[in-house]
Formats: structure tokens, C-alpha cells, sequence
């Protein structure tokens, strides 16, 4: 003979089975899609003899989707925001700030969306000398090339180690966390002067050269100091 409890169990175990197509002597029990709710483990515990308890049981983890269900996760603050995440309103203000400065960015919210970016070929007013002073062959703002010339003559022997750069390259230099400005603020991303920026070797050296450079656009470094010796632009930052 079953006992009551076994009876109970057999009855649960029934309706488990039946759960998507029909409740136990009711109608169809529609399952809602997976991508709409969040899924949730479930931890619960039995002795023999015992019925599984009646009320709901708390789940012990949830795992959210990318939809309402993460709204709600967001909304009651169960969430860890990692320590020096920009803003929302930070980057809004970094995009419009590309936007002004006339930088073109990738559509799309994923780094392979900035990564599958078809080049634009060439940057207008930019040039990639092929010299001695130029060796990794970057392109560099039109109007620091002959400033950087005249240097190489009167007597600097360093190279270019950075010249131009696109937001997605400045991207990935923040998110490297070496210094560097945030992108889409930095003078590398501009050619137009003053905009441009060339990251140099012999810095010192090249600070006294320019120091009697008789051209009317001046490159200026060492503004920046320890933090960044080797950066020159218009204003040094």
C-alpha cells in the first residue's frame, strides 16, 4: 500500500512530466521563452518519506540575460559597476567631443564593431615619410613633418615611435592602461594643427634642437614631463 507521502511524490513527479504541454487535470501550461526571464538554480532537499516542500524556495544564484529580466537586476542594484569605469555621461561627453573634432567613429557597441571597421584609407592631411627618423613608418600630421626634418638636420638622432592614431588605436592604449588621453581627446587622433602629435625617442634632445627652429609652427615637449617625455605637439599636451 502507498503511503501518503509516497502517493504525494508520485503526484509531483507526474506533473513535472506534464509541465509545457498540460498542468495535472488543467489546461496547457505555455513555457515562456528562455531569453525572457532570468533563469534561476534552484537548490532543494528531500528526506525519504518526506514530500518536497509546498512553498517556493529561494534560488540560490540567478543568471541574467540581456533582456527585461537584466532591467530588473539593474534596476535593484545587483550588479558590481569594476572601480574607474567611465560614466555613461563620461562617455557620452568623449563621443561628442570625437564628433566635434570631425573623427569618424565605428557604428555599433562591441570591440569587434571597431575592429571589422573598414579603413578610410589614408587620413587627409597626414604623411607617412619614408626616412631615418621615421623607421616603423607612421603617419604623421603634415605639418610636423618638416618641423621633425629640420630637426633630423640640426642635430637630432632619435626616431618616431607614434604619429597619428585612430580612436579604436587610442582605445586600445586606455584599455591597456598605459597613459595616455582618453579617446577621442587626444591630440594623436587630430592632424589639423593644432591638433597633431608625435611620440619621439631622445626627447631632451630634441627640446634643445627645437629650441632655435625658425618655422612659424612651433612643436613643443617636455610639458608633460616624467609622465610622458617623449610627447610633442603644438602646445605639449
Amino acid at each position: 500500500m502507498l503511503t501518503r507521502a509516497a502517493l504525494t511524490s508520485l503526484l509531483a513527479i507526474g506533473c513535472l512530466g506534464a509541465l509545457g504541454s498540460a498542468g495535472c487535470g488543467g489546461a496547457a501550461v505555455p513555457r515562456r521563452p528562455a531569453t525572457k526571464v532570468a533563469q534561476a538554480k534552484v537548490a532543494t532537499t528531500s528526506h525519504p518519506g518526506q514530500a518536497p516542500p509546498s512553498g517556493p524556495t529561494p534560488p540560490s544564484s540567478v543568471v541574467a540575460r540581456i533582456d527585461a529580466s537584466s532591467d530588473r537586476i539593474v534596476a535593484e542594484g545587483k550588479f558590481h559597476v569594476a572601480s574607474g569605469a567611465p560614466s555613461d555621461a563620461e562617455i557620452r561627453r568623449e563621443i561628442a567631443a570625437a564628433r566635434k573634432a570631425g573623427i569618424v567613429l565605428p557604428s555599433g557597441e562591441s570591440a569587434a564593431s571597431f575592429e571589422n571597421t573598414p579603413s578610410s584609407g589614408p587620413v587627409a592631411e597626414t604623411e607617412t615619410p619614408e626616412t631615418e627618423w621615421n623607421p616603423r613608418s607612421k603617419p604623421i600630421a603634415d605639418w610636423i613633418i618638416p618641423v621633425l626634418e629640420w630637426a633630423a638636420v640640426h642635430g637630432w638622432t632619435g626616431t618616431v615611435t607614434s604619429g597619428y592614431r585612430t580612436y579604436y588605436e587610442q582605445a586600445q592604449l586606455n584599455a591597456a592602461g598605459a597613459y595616455s588621453a582618453h579617446a577621442g581627446l587626444s591630440n594623436h587622433e587630430t592632424t589639423k594643427y593644432p591638433g597633431g602629435a608625435v611620440d619621439v625617442t631622445n626627447p631632451s634632445q630634441l627640446i634643445s634642437v627645437l629650441r632655435i627652429y625658425p618655422g612659424p609652427l612651433k612643436l613643443v615637449g617636455g610639458v608633460l614631463g616624467p609622465i610622458d617625455p617623449e610627447h610633442f605637439s603644438a602646445t605639449g599636451d
